[in-house]
């Protein structure tokens, strides 16, 4: 179980998908796709590499604000890098479209291996500047959709619930705390209840 805030939000992310011992995970005010809050961050500091180029963004990635070797980590550990594919063939259609069969061939054994099982909580400041739940929205409604009841990845013991607090900035509310709290300790029964009804199979 992992609980993380704001950076640590997106190392919980990490955690969740790269660590199999852990089966919950927390995520307070962070966000499951770098390359979409870094490129939000560039546009609102109005870089250089943002600015002077056309269309605007376009020479962001891959340069010396967003290094090549930060662009290899990001497709190799990020959320949305590991399920979307490279940053360098991702674009906004990749976000609202149902993948490919031959997507799905490689997609569905890599959901398994790093969702199956798991339960997550992303909690979100609606009026967050810092990590906007715009950022990462697009990535968890491709999420959601693919583990719905009708999803292509459904049926597969996957609990994601996604809550944003109307009005809350970057900061954890007792609110949150009252959900984290609560998505935690009912992780921790269904994990007795699971032991539990094992030992008396024994």
């Amino acid at each position: 179980m992992v609980l993380g805030v704001s950076l640590g939000g997106h190392a919980t992310w990490h955690c969740i998908l790269h660590d199999s011992r852990i089966s919950t995970g927390v995520i307070v005010i962070g966000c499951p796709d770098y390359l979409m809050l870094m490129k939000d961050r560039a546009r609102l500091s109005k870089l250089k590499t943002w600015t002077e180029t056309s269309p605007p963004g376009s020479g962001f990635v891959g340069s010396a604000d967003f290094p090549k070797h930060l662009v290899d980590a990001v497709d190799a550990y990020d959320p949305a890098g590991v399920f979307l594919g490279p940053i360098a063939g991702r674009t906004d259609e990749t976000y609202t479209r149902e993948p490919t069969a031959e997507e799905k061939q490689k997609l569905i054994p890599l959901m398994a291996e790093k969702l199956c099982g798991k339960r997550i909580l992303n909690l979100a400041g609606g009026a967050d500047k810092l990590v906007p739940y715009a950022q990462g929205a697009p990535f968890l409604q491709w999420l959601k959709r693919a583990i719905a009841t009708d999803g292509w990845f459904k049926n597969n013991d996957i609990v994601l619930k996604d809550m944003v607090f109307d009005g809350v900035g970057h900061a954890m509310t007792p609110a949150m705390v009252k959900e984290a709290v609560s998505f935690m300790t009912e992780s921790l029964e269904q994990a007795e209840s699971r032991v539990l009804e094992s030992s008396s199979k024994i």
